[in-house]
């Protein structure tokens, strides 16, 4: 596992994934598979491999979906 691999994922989710939910649920949502292959491409910018990441933190695109959910679901929360 790779610890360089994680903190760079977790400070790219941070800056890139916002908290907004899709307006019309009756389509796919792109939205993590669009942030896995540009949190892909930066890490490679980086320096780091696929599998560097892959073995570190798994599948990119089902961590977008959960870093989604998390960042909507705090906002619900601090609006409640």
């Amino acid at each position: 596992m790779s610890q360089r691999a994680i903190d760079f994922v977790n400070n790219w989710i941070a800056e890139n994934v916002d908290a907004t939910r899709p307006t019309d649920m009756a389509h796919h949502d792109r939205r993590p598979k669009q942030l896995a292959a540009r949190c892909a491409a930066d890490a490679e910018a980086a320096g780091m491999t696929e599998s560097e990441i892959k073995d570190g933190l798994g599948d990119l695109e089902i961590l977008m979906i959960t870093a989604i959910d998390r960042a909507a679901l705090a906002k619900e929360s601090k609006q409640a």
